[in-house]
Formats: C-alpha cells, sequence, structure tokens
C-alpha cells in the first residue's frame, strides 16, 4: 500500500513538473518569437526605436501608477493594523488590570464572583477581535475595488 501511494505521488510529481517545464518552454518560445517578428518587421531602424521608446514611457508610467498605489494601499493597511493594535492593546491593559485587582481580592469573596468577572473580560476581548476582524474585511474589500 506505502509503495502504490509513493507510486502516484512519484507519477504526481512528474506531471507537475512537465506542466511547469511546457509552461516555462512557452513563455520562453513566445519572448523570443515576440522578440524575433518585431526586429524583422518592415519597419526602418528609426521607427522601431521610436516605437520601444513609447513603449519603455509607456511601461515606465504604468509602473510608477503601480508603484503609487501599492504605497497608498499599504499606508492605508498600516494606519487600520496600528488602529486595530492600539484598541487590542487596550483591551489586553484592561484585561492585566482586572487580573491584578482579582488577585488582590480578599480571600473571602467566591469563586463564583471571579468566573463571572473573568467571563466579561474575556467576552471584552473577543468583542474586540471581532471588531478587528469586521475592519481588516472591510479594508480588504475596499482595497480590492
Amino acid at each position: 500500500m506505502a509503495q502504490v501511494t509513493e507510486t502516484n505521488t512519484a507519477e504526481r510529481n512528474d506531471q507537475n513538473m512537465n506542466t511547469k517545464d511546457f509552461l516555462i518552454g512557452a513563455l520562453i518560445g513566445g519572448i523570443v518569437g515576440a522578440t524575433t517578428a518585431l526586429f524583422l518587421a518592415p519597419k526602418s531602424g528609426k521607427e522601431l526605436r521610436d516605437d520601444l521608446n513609447i513603449q519603455a514611457m509607456q511601461l515606465k508610467e504604468k509602473s510608477s501608477q503601480f508603484k503609487d498605489t501599492a504605497v497608498e494601499k499599504g499606508n492605508e493597511w498600516a494606519a487600520v493594523a496600528k488602529e486595530k493594535t492600539s484598541a487590542l492593546s487596550q483591551a489586553v491593559q484592561t484585561n492585566d488590570l482586572v487580573n491584578k485587582v482579582k488577585n488582590l481580592r480578599t480571600a473571602g469573596e467566591s469563586e463564583q464572583a471571579e468566573t463571572s468577572d473573568a467571563g466579561t473580560t474575556a467576552e471584552d476581548v473577543n468583542q474586540k477581535l471581532e471588531e478587528t476582524k469586521k475592519a481588516f474585511d472591510e479594508t480588504e474589500q475596499n482595497m480590492s475595488k
């Protein structure tokens, strides 16, 4: 049984490797073909250089736009993450404070009261986590638009 599983895994790996090799070959072949067609096109050298310069400038502009968009989105995500981290930090600090207060309580208090306080604190932390998750989801949806 183990040998059959190993054989199936090896066959899948070979198939994945063949697909990968084919895609790499097709990509390289496409690039070589496009370059050859470009250089063998019935244009003068000056026209070809002008076309290449225009395309290079367009590519530079598009890459600059992509960079600006990426920086903008990254800054937005960082701001949201910082805001939510601050909220979570405050929730954790509140939880720590509650735990310190619990430790200072006298021995006469019942264990049931401590459990109900701990549940409320855990509930607050869970609520903050849910709010953070919703904010990240909303930000992600806004970014993808």
